[in-house]
């Protein structure tokens, strides 16, 4: 989508400060969002524990020294979700620290924060108290449950929920015996979506009110929310969902000829025509078991069996032209590098893209993957470096220089 403003980049959060107080996944994906679209980000991490930055790393193998990695050394899992902030290094438990922040809290719009709860009210940062000093804050906790839960006490990790909210039931195969996990970490990237959908909404709110509020968003909620049509299929009929494998009667992946898979969606009214007729399985269309949704839906297992055994006849690539052509809607199974590194969507849609960072160089990162005529959101500066930002962000504060090398003496700041 072109930008309509020339050579200008107006973001549409250009103007908010948010203090990013987050950990691991969930929490600076939400002030990742935030960034992308513009926001000053300014991310605390504590001087002393700059081995946070490696959690979820992976180790380095026996025969590499860590420079030796394209990230020379940096967490790979840091840099993605920590691209365009600042990063300020200050130890929120000393008391000059607890002043520097709160100096940086009265001129906030949004605090984002997933530290486990009842941390940030030790430290006396709490809702209560920062709404108290700055009545206009957004303050976003993300948790593993949330306040009345009964387990609002207990550690939330993207594994737990996907294991408790269901989520795993109903991935993988009705046939295998182990619970299967997706792929990727969603509970955590949908919660830090969703509280990035309740900062934007308190904005609104604070426009009209002048009133900052307090927003959480958890990691069970998130996939609570997502059950959807198994929900519904639950409730009207009884039956606990089954896992669904890749999907279910003609919306499903089907292998192919040269052992590739591809997804269709031969489903519904003039699809399952199309599909079935190209097939050559055109006696299906006016069969009694198949010639409605509702008895597509009640034999799906037939279905697949019958479809199984023809595209199985031809390659993957043809099959996608085929459908292609009569308007059914198909796709390959990418791996990571074939949609990374190959995919024309991918280059045309800018959705990797190149940042330059201070100690590794030129690297690859994610793009934004929301595009705006007016407003364009962008990647514009690689993860900080441990305190990279510090210096200036003082400086913002009215902090003088001889009162940093005092804070950098104490361990409260850091800098190189």
């Amino acid at each position: 989508m072109k930008n309509t403003n020339g050579d200008k980049l107006v973001q549409p959060l250009n103007g908010l400060k948010v203090i990013d107080c987050t950990l691991a996944l969930a929490g600076p994906y939400a002030s990742l969002i935030l960034a992308d679209l513009g926001a000053d980000v300014i991310k605390i991490e504590n001087p002393s524990q700059a081995d946070m930055r490696n959690i979820g790393s992976e180790p380095v193998g026996a025969n590499k020294k860590e420079y030796d990695t394209p990230y020379k050394g940096e967490n790979g899992k840091f840099l993605i979700v920590n691209r365009n902030k600042r990063g300020l290094a200050l130890n929120l438990k000393s008391e000059e620290g607890k002043k520097i922040f709160l100096k940086l809290v009265d001129s906030a719009d949004i605090l984002v924060q997933n530290f486990r709860p009842g941390v940030m009210d030790r430290l006396g940062f709490g809702w209560d108290d920062l709404h108290k000093r700055n009545p206009k804050l957004i303050y976003c906790s993300i948790s593993g449950f949330g306040e009345g839960s009964p387990y609002a006490k207990l550690g939330g990790l993207d594994l737990i929920a996907q294991g408790m909210s269901g989520l795993m039931t109903l991935t993988g195969l009705p046939d295998l015996e182990e619970p299967i996990k997706v792929g990727t970490p969603v509970t955590d990237m949908g919660t830090g979506m969703y509280g990035v959908i309740g900062i934007l909404a308190a904005l609104r709110h604070r426009d009209i009110s002048g009133k900052g509020q307090h927003i959480e968003a958890t990691l069970l909620d998130t996939p609570i929310s997502w059950l959807t049509w198994r929900a519904a299929e639950y409730w009207e009929s009884g039956d606990i969902p089954e896992p669904q494998a890749s999907g279910t009667g003609g919306y499903r992946a089907f292998k192919c000829s040269d052992g590739k898979w591809v997804n269709v969606a031969i489903n519904m009214g003039r699809l399952f025509e199309r599909g079935a007729k190209v097939l050559g399985l055109e006696h299906l269309v006016n069969d009694e078991r198949f010639n409605t949704d509702r008895a597509r839906t009640k034999n799906q297992k037939l279905i697949s069996e019958y479809f199984s055994k023809e595209f199985i006849k031809k390659t993957s690539e043809e099959w996608i032209e085929i459908m292609q052509e009569i308007g059914v809607p198909v796709g390959p199974i990418n791996t990571i590098s074939d949609i990374l590194d190959e995919d024309p969507h991918t280059k045309a849609r800018e959705m990797v893209v190149e940042v330059d960072h201070p100690r590794i160089g030129k690297m690859k990162t994610l793009g934004v993957p929301m595009k705006f005529s007016e407003t364009p959101g962008k990647v514009k500066t690689a993860a900080p470096l441990l305190g990279q930002h510090t210096r200036e962000i003082l400086e913002e504060l009215d902090i003088d220089e001889k009162e940093h090398k005092k804070l950098l003496e104490e361990g409260t700041i850091y800098y190189d």
